[in-house]
């Protein structure tokens, strides 16, 4: 492809992230919550620690991992939701994991972003593709009942 005696030689720049707790609190209870840890390895998580404090009841979901061994990289994640105020999110990492700031990242499923709008041409597009099917079964509809009754008489 690049000739004879041409190398290419390819060294890719991505980083494993670091490992992150995000914790979500109700804005109603302040004895409930929900953690997200993301992007950690195995051996960096202690499974004991997530079920929380005695007489709580924290639910975690299995561990999901995404098998990138071959890359050297790492992606797991776990979430945690339970009847506390942490819900299990502190001391679960063997190492001093960052919690991811409430105030940086805004979880507010009311919150609307005011620079969505629909666009108008692909919506006049998906109705007419719609309109064109319709006629498309019509026509198909009226061509075999035709041919259905010429055949009989």
């Amino acid at each position: 492809m690049f000739g004879q005696g041409t190398t290419l030689t390819v060294h890719p720049k991505v980083k494993d992230p670091n490992p992150t707790v995000y914790q979500l609190r109700s804005p109603q209870s302040s004895d409930t919550s929900v953690c997200l840890f993301t992007d950690f390895d195995s051996n960096q998580v202690n499974m004991e620690q997530i079920m929380g404090s005695e007489g709580s009841t924290v639910h975690k979901t299995n561990s999901t991992v995404l098998n990138m061994e071959i890359l050297g990289s790492k992606s797991n994640g776990i979430v945690t939701w339970g009847n506390t105020s942490d819900a299990g999110c502190t001391d679960t990492f063997n190492e001093t994991i960052p919690f991811a700031s409430s105030l940086e990242i805004p979880c507010n499923a009311k919150l609307v972003e005011k620079s969505f709008e629909t666009d108008i041409n692909l919506n006049s597009q998906n109705l007419s593709v719609i309109v064109f099917r319709i006629l498309l079964l019509k026509v198909v509809g009226f061509n075999l009942l035709m041919t259905l009754r010429l055949w009989s008489s």
